[in-house]
């Protein structure tokens, strides 16, 4: 799967462009319209592959936020890839994030073309209660929520259910064991806290 490329643009359209690989190979990918790619402007993009049936398609972000939040929304029944894109790529997270914990949906529907009352609701309902609002009930401060998602996350993926997660990072908070700048120690604390260290 291409998650990652680096190179020069060498075609640009409006929401699309087309990167040349130090290997020679050229990749299309589908970015965002609002910003301005270049002729021969070297750039280094976060990719998401999309296979379906026998063609796939490769959407740009500018960073791993970005990209976790499209594969997030992908999981929303009626969203599809262009959609989730087309989000992250005209709201930003922290933007999401408060709008999923006021259940604002004419906020995302104001924000991104395309996008009914019914699917912004629907993105409400069903990322309310996922790692989401983990990260909103552990941290006040919004530029520290990505943090938390991830740790969440991963315990998720180990198992772990909503509840223990947040007893985890309410004590890890509390010890001083909760290290922003390091989310592999930060994890084996967290299952040292629960047990499984």
């Amino acid at each position: 799967m291409l998650a990652y490329i680096s190179g020069k643009v060498v075609i640009t359209k409006p929401g699309w462009i087309i990167v040349k690989a130090p290997s020679g190979l050229g990749y299309g990918i589908i970015v965002s319209p609002n910003k301005n790619y270049m002729v021969n402007e070297n750039v280094d993009i976060l990719l998401l592959e999309v296979t379906r049936d026998s063609s796939s398609e490769l959407y740009g972000f500018d960073n791993i936020d970005q990209r976790s939040w499209a594969e997030r929304l992908l999981k929303v029944s009626g969203i599809g890839p262009k959609m989730a894109a087309n989000i992250v790529h005209n709201m930003h997270i922290d933007e999401i994030i408060q709008s999923i914990q006021n259940a604002d949906s004419k906020n995302f529907s104001d924000k991104v073309k395309g996008l009914g009352a019914k699917t912004a609701k629907k993105i409400i309902v069903e990322l309310k209660d996922t790692s989401v609002d983990l990260a909103m009930l552990t941290s006040k401060k919004l530029p520290n929520d990505n943090f938390a998602i991830e740790f969440a996350d991963t315990l998720s993926g180990l198992g772990y259910k909503r509840g223990e997660i947040v007893a985890a990072i309410t004590t890890l908070k509390k010890d001083n064991m909760w290290q922003e700048n390091d989310i592999v120690e930060t994890v084996r604390n967290g299952l040292r806290v629960l047990g499984r260290g």
